[in-house]
C-alpha cells in the first residue's frame, strides 16, 4: 500500500471515530435525569396534581400541575438536566405562593415516564402537553393566562414551544445560548457546535422569533454557563425584553436570590390580570 493510501486510511479512521464519539456523545452522554421504578406510586405534595397526557406520538407522559389563583396566570415551567420534577416544582414554591399556577410536564426517559430522552421528543411532548391544558386541568387558559419559564436545558425546551405557541410572557432562567458551547467547556474545547447534529438546543436560534415580552434572568457566579453568553443571548432576543443578572447567584440558586419577585414584578407589569 502506498503512503498516500496509508494517509488516506488514517484519515478515514480518524474521521470515522470522531463521528462515532460523536454519535455516541449524543445518544448517551447528555441527559442524566434520575429515574424512578414505573410500579412505585406517585406521591405528590399538598395541592399538586400528578396527571398524563398522550403526546404525539401516543406515549403516555407523565406531568404535576398546580392551579393557580383566580386571577392570576398559569406557567408552563421546563426544568433542567439532571433534575427531579417534583424538586423542580418545590424550587417554584415562592412563586405558587403568590398564587401562579405551575404546569409541569415530566421528561422521557426522566421518573417514572418511559421512553427515550432527546431535544426533539421533548419539542413533540411539550406542544403536546401545552395543546392538553385545558382537558388537563379542567378549565380554559387562553394564551393570555399563559406564561413560559425555562431553566438551563429547560429553557431550550421552552423557546421551541415558545415559536410554536402564543404565550402573554416568556423568562428564561440561566439559559445556554447553545448547549453545544457548554459542551465545548467541558471536553477542553472539542468542537462539538461544528459537529452536533442533535441535542444542541441551539435557543438563541429559536429567540429570535419569540415576540412575547421576555425576561432573561442570569447568575454572575454561573459556573456552568458564562454570564457573558447570557447577555449576548438577551442582546440578540427582539423586544419586548428584560435582563437581570443576579450578582451573588451561581446556576441552580437563583430561587434563593429572588427568583419568585423578580418574575412576579416582570408578570405584574406585562400580563394582564
Amino acid at each position: 500500500m502506498s503512503i498516500f493510501n496509508l494517509f488516506l486510511a488514517g484519515i478515514v479512521a480518524i474521521a470515522l471515530a470522531v463521528v462515532g464519539f460523536v454519535w455516541a456523545f449524543q445518544n448517551y452522554g447528555i441527559y442524566t435525569f434520575p429515574v424512578a421504578s414505573l410500579d412505585k406510586p406517585i406521591v405528590v405534595s399538598e395541592g399538586v396534581e400528578a396527571v398524563q397526557f398522550r403526546s404525539g406520538d401516543g406515549t403516555m407522559i407523565g406531568a404535576r400541575v398546580i392551579q393557580p389563583a383566580p386571577g392570576r396566570p398559569l406557567i408552563f415551567s421546563f426544568y433542567g438536566n439532571g433534575a427531579d420534577v417534583d424538586e423542580s416544582l418545590l424550587r417554584l414554591s415562592g412563586l405558587t405562593a403568590k398564587g401562579y399556577g405551575i404546569a409541569m410536564m415530566e421528561y422521557r426517559g426522566a421518573g417514572a415516564t418511559p421512553g427515550k430522552s432527546s431535544e426533539e421528543s421533548f419539542a413533540r411532548d411539550a406542544l403536546a402537553f401545552y395543546d392538553a391544558m385545558d382537558g388537563l386541568i379542567g378549565k380554559e387558559f387562553p394564551a393570555s393566562e399563559r406564561v413560559l419559564h425555562g431553566f438551563s436545558l429547560g429553557s431550550g425546551v421552552g423557546s421551541r414551544l415558545a415559536v410554536s405557541r402564543p404565550f402573554a410572557a416568556v423568562v428564561f432562567e440561566a439559559a445556554p445560548y447553545r448547549t453545544c458551547l457548554y459542551y465545548q467547556d467541558r471536553y477542553k474545547g472539542f468542537p462539538f457546535c461544528s459537529l452536533m447534529w442533535a441535542e444542541r438546543y441551539d435557543i438563541v436560534d429559536y429567540v429570535k422569533q419569540i415576540e412575547a415580552p421576555k425576561l432573561f434572568i442570569h447568575g454572575k457566579l454561573d459556573e456552568a454557563l458564562p454570564v457573558e453568553r447570557a447577555r449576548r443571548l438577551f442582546e440578540e432576543a427582539p423586544q419586548p425584553k428584560e435582563y437581570l443578572e443576579v450578582a451573588e447567584g451561581h446556576h441552580a440558586d437563583l430561587d434563593r436570590f429572588g427568583l419568585a419577585e423578580a418574575i412576579d414584578n416582570f408578570l405584574s407589569r406585562n400580563v394582564d390580570p
